[in-house]
């Protein structure tokens, strides 16, 4: 009877364990573009126009809440390497509010789901832009994100994300 109850106990727990695992072991946030790759225009006179995204943070279930704090980035050609190594090209400040991954009703109870933060403005930076074009717009160039997230208890949560550069983005 006793190894019953001790199989039993061993199931549930790996019950709890599976149904946090989108919060504590994969990542719970992404920021999504709309649309979704980063990429220009051109004119007939040869002058780039940055085709602006929306960005937004989606926020896993349970995921705290905090602030999108900041980015970096490093553009990379189709091999892998940088475009720009050494380069301090690729950083900036957000400061978007990202929403908790629950609410609380009334009468206590704790719905977990899945939320997103207001848009914010994320687009392609002009020189690489104007390098993606000189070197004659090649199909599989990528800016590799980090996004950093300072949480509502003050802990840092860091993940990279990448997006395809895409000439013409209309």
């Amino acid at each position: 009877m006793v190894m019953g109850w001790r199989l039993f106990a061993a199931f549930l727990i790996s019950l709890v364990l599976a149904a946090c695992s989108d919060v504590f072991f994969h990542q719970p946030y992404r920021v999504l573009l709309e649309p979704s790759q980063l990429g220009y225009e051109v004119d007939d006179q040869g002058k780039i126009t940055i085709v602006g995204n929306n960005a937004y943070v989606q926020v896993a279930p349970g995921a705290p809440g905090g602030y999108l704090e900041r980015y970096e980035y490093v553009v990379v050609d189709d091999s892998g390497n940088e475009v720009f190594a050494g380069s301090s090209l690729g950083s900036g400040f957000v400061a978007v509010e990202v929403p908790e991954g629950r609410e609380v009703s009334q009468d206590g109870q704790v719905r977990y789901l899945s939320k997103k933060s207001d848009p914010f403005r994320f687009s392609l930076d002009g020189r690489v832009a104007a390098e993606h074009l000189n070197q004659g717009a090649p199909l599989n160039w990528r800016v590799q994100v980090t996004w950093f997230v300072r949480t509502f208890n003050d802990n840092e949560i860091s993940w990279t994300q990448e997006y395809q550069i895409k000439y013409p983005l209309q």
